[in-house]
């Protein structure tokens, strides 16, 4: 079977983690040929998957047009699927904005058009409730059958797309923290006190500025507590932080995936203060590495998480600080909270399970 992997529309963010760990995998699944159409952020990967003898690289961004919004074409890749005969396509992620002649699987990772219980969607923007709408009519537009890594998820988007067929493979972490080889040090700054971790985007549904109303709680708290958020975003993508607060906060900018391994190892307390998600890996990442977790308590995160973290209210700076002081005032819970984190592991799946289940899912979709 001829399976395109699309990655074309890849820029930032945990599918291109996704799509890196999928790809690794494709020479075990010798009874296809795969054509992986790569974006620039993706050109890392040709290196490690170039030489596999059932992959052929093709390097492609996908651009945002009129035409693709609107008719769901794109010439470059209608003619790849055509002088290739391509028998299916894999979407990593969407939207795709582009509907091949081919049964299509897309994959959902855009929780802004879901009906979830969240604050985020409080005051949304004109403009942004609008761009929702685009995007989810684009999803609906460009294929037949989707995958999401949460089977809450799952249920949300079959009721979204009631005559779309929509399947669930878990999330979980790359499977570089399984690999000590691959692991590349990233030293922070000296810090005698309390590091919390953040690894994101800053993307407005994070709620990254909700750190600084936490700096002040924590402050009042105990004016000795030493602590300071770790965050993998630049600072001129955060919000002004007050001269007395500047200590309390360490910004990494973007990392590789082979670096959060070494990320990790230097934390207390992986910190999530998201609002929406459909899985984020950073809590499977946790667990992994043994680090306690404090983060929302918001359905998406409860489930991924259940007993393995200590919530607080989405907008409350205090429970917040509450939940981070008495977690790093209690080393006893924070061996709970890592042993918790274990077992709520085991639960998903692994990164070579994952891949087995989309081949499989593309081979059931491709004989529909």
């Amino acid at each position: 079977m001829k399976i395109l992997i699309n990655c074309s529309n890849l820029r930032q963010g945990g599918g291109i983690q996704v799509a890196d760990s999928i790809c690794s995998y494709l020479e075990k699944y010798k009874a296809h040929q795969f054509f992986v159409v790569l974006s620039t952020a993706l050109k890392h990967i040709e290196q490690r998957i170039g030489d596999y003898y059932n992959v052929s690289l093709v390097h492609y961004d996908f651009p945002k047009t009129l035409k693709s919004s609107l008719l769901q074409r794109d010439d470059f890749l209608d003619n790849l699927v055509d002088k290739e005969k391509i028998d299916v396509v894999l979407t990593v992620f969407g939207p795709a904005r582009w509907r091949p002649r081919v049964p299509h699987l897309c994959g959902f990772a855009r929780a802004h058009i879901l009906p979830m219980d969240t604050p985020y969607f409080d005051n949304l923007p004109v403009k942004d409730k609008l761009l929702n709408h685009i995007v989810k009519k684009s999803f609906e537009k460009s294929a037949e059958y989707y995958w999401t890594e949460n089977p809450a998820v799952t249920t949300l988007l079959q009721q979204v797309f009631p005559t779309k067929k929509v399947y669930t493979v878990s999330n979980t972490y790359n499977q570089v923290f399984d690999d000590f080889s691959k692991w590349k040090e990233h030293n922070l700054p000296p810090f005698q006190g309390i590091t919390l971790l953040t690894v994101t985007n800053a993307y407005p549904h994070k709620n990254l500025g909700l750190a600084l109303g936490i700096a002040k709680e924590l402050k009042r708290l105990d004016p000795e507590f030493r602590f300071r958020f770790a965050f993998t975003i630049d600072e001129g993508e955060f919000l002004e932080i007050p001269t007395e607060l500047k200590e309390c906060f360490c910004f990494i900018g973007k990392v590789d995936i082979s670096e959060c391994p070494s990320l990790y190892q230097q934390a207390d307390i992986m910190f999530q203060p998201t609002l929406l998600e459909c899985f984020t890996a950073t809590y499977a990442e946790a667990m992994r590495m043994e680090v306690p977790i404090v983060t929302t308590t918001l359905s998406f995160a409860k489930g991924l998480c259940q007993e393995a973290a200590l919530y607080f209210s989405p907008l409350s700076a205090k429970e917040a600080a509450d939940c981070i002081y008495q977690l790093s005032m209690e080393p006893d819970m924070r061996r709970e909270l890592v042993e918790k984190g274990k077992n709520q592991l085991l639960k998903f799946s692994t990164a070579q399970e994952r891949a087995d289940k989309l081949i499989s899912i593309i081979e059931e979709v491709a004989r529909k």
